[in-house]
């Protein structure tokens, strides 16, 4: 099939990506902060120097490349709604783990609270755009051994999408493993289901933090997907080169993917990255560069190099929102971001650099998107659809306009003409600057005023929070 996408490397340069990869590993090792997993990549081949850095050698990661699935089930509540990845389309989420909620109208910004993981819970389910649920704000009202548990918990009652998750303790990660599997119908279900998965998060450059790597232990053995979220940032966490920057983002992935397949073996795993050029001016992330995009693009083709499923994409218009009077505006900036070899996408309804989230950004990158992601959408390219006969009959009569395969194509092939906003330049009418952001707040508000309401029944709320309190 056909789609659009954006490839960043040549073949030759992958190859040489991943060959400095093993090199690194072997080589310069990673620094594992977990003594019992160090022990577990000891048991599979990996050598611990004198300075206790972690050495992977090259046959340790090609019996991972083996072993990892090259299809993982994001399952749903609502199995309508489950994601098998790869796949021919792109599946989006929220921001994930900001720390305040902002107004965009008032430019008032506080401290984000359990209620409000439970709101925007209540807007992903309620917008057919968003595919997934990540925990866009945390629940920092609760007491931090209880935070990962009560996230899971909100979600699971307000949303039946699938859930993403980002805990920080092997604890966290095995309450959440009971949590959940109570709402399957046990263990074995869970794994069969995956209610959830987990963001867990190499530490740039090639650390591995204790918690963060003991919670993927478990769920690789619980069966629970893990998402290896890399987030190195180009001069200050990462070579200041794109390719420099990708080859240790490539590295850290290929470690992780270690980690869980030595827990288990077939365990589900995801390419992904985050990473991201930096500002060399301020010491911060800038997620709005050009070459931020082309460093995506280039995660994205090294995991398909590998042939797993991604998830390098992330989507947001950010503060572009304030400036725009319609839809169509914002449409060139997410097809941009939407270009790269991935499967999945994060961002939406996050603001400053992700530090934020804001309830009518959401809704706003909510909308755009359902416009933009017809660009990267698959287009059949067989001979029927190239066509020959079609083209040697116009030849002679010089039209397409009345052939049967214009007629029974046209509307398939060019989304502008169901959608007059997919067009990346066109005359449009004038509207009123920052008019799109003023609908978005106000239906926000509307939303936010209605019940909240469980999408679980009494019973299920009931023994989940039983799980909850057993945990305190």
């Amino acid at each position: 099939m056909a789609k659009g996408r954006l490839h960043f490397l040549a073949d030759a340069e992958i190859r040489r990506i991943h060959e400095t990869s093993i090199r690194i590993l072997e080589d310069v090792g990673v620094a594992v902060h977990s003594p019992s997993t160090v022990r577990l990549l000891e048991e599979h081949g990996a050598r611990v120097s004198e300075q206790k850095r972690v050495h992977i050698p090259r046959e340790l990661v090609v019996s991972a490349l083996a072993s990892a699935p090259k299809s993982v089930l994001l399952a749903a509540q609502d199995r309508k709604l489950d994601l098998r990845i790869p796949s021919e389309r792109l599946f989006v989420t929220c921001g994930g783990q900001a720390a305040f909620v902002k107004n965009l109208i008032s430019g008032d910004s506080r401290y984000c609270t359990t209620e409000d993981l439970r709101d925007f819970a209540i807007f992903v389910e309620r917008l057919p755009q968003i595919d997934f649920m990540w925990m866009i704000v945390g629940a920092l009202d609760q007491p931090q051994h209880l935070k990962d548990l009560v996230e899971l918990k909100t979600c699971l009652e307000f949303t039946t999408k699938h859930v993403q998750t980002m805990p920080s303790s092997a604890e966290s990660a095995v309450g959440m493993i009971r949590l959940a599997s109570t709402l399957s119908g046990g263990r074995e279900e869970l794994e069969k289901r995956p209610l959830f998965s987990a963001v867990q998060c190499p530490v740039s450059p090639l650390t591995f933090e204790k918690g963060l790597t003991e919670s993927q232990v478990e769920f690789a053995r619980a069966g629970i997907p893990v998402v290896a979220m890399v987030a190195a940032v180009a001069g200050l966490t990462a070579p200041v080169t794109l390719s420099g920057t990708i080859a240790q983002t490539n590295a850290e992935n290929l470690a992780s993917l270690v980690i869980s397949q030595a827990s288990r073996k077939g365990a589900p795993w995801i390419y992904s990255s985050d990473s991201s050029a930096g500002n060399l001016r301020t010491g911060s992330i800038d997620y709005g560069t050009f070459e931020t995009q082309l460093i995506r693009a280039g995660a994205g083709q090294m995991g398909r190099f590998y042939g797993l499923p991604t998830m390098v994409a992330a989507l947001g218009l950010e503060e572009t929102t304030q400036h725009l009077s319609s839809v169509h505006e914002g449409v060139p900036f997410m097809v941009v971001q939407s270009l790269p070899e991935s499967d999945l996408a994060s961002g939406l309804g996050g603001v400053d650099q992700a530090a934020s989230a804001s309830f009518e950004q959401l809704l706003v990158d909510a909308w755009v998107w359902e416009v933009a992601r017809e660009f990267p959408r698959t287009f059949v390219a067989d001979d029927d659809a190239i066509s020959y006969d079609t083209i040697s009959a116009a030849g002679v009569e010089g039209t397409y306009l009345k052939s049967r395969h214009t007629i029974s194509r046209f509307k398939d092939e060019f989304a502008s003409i169901s959608k007059s906003d997919a067009v990346l330049t066109s005359y449009q009418e004038n509207g009123t600057k920052g008019s799109l952001l003023r609908k978005a707040y106000e239906k926000s508000r509307l939303i936010l005023s209605e019940p909240k309401t469980p999408v679980i029944s009494k019973r299920e709320s009931e023994t989940i929070s039983r799980e909850l309190k057993n945990s305190r």
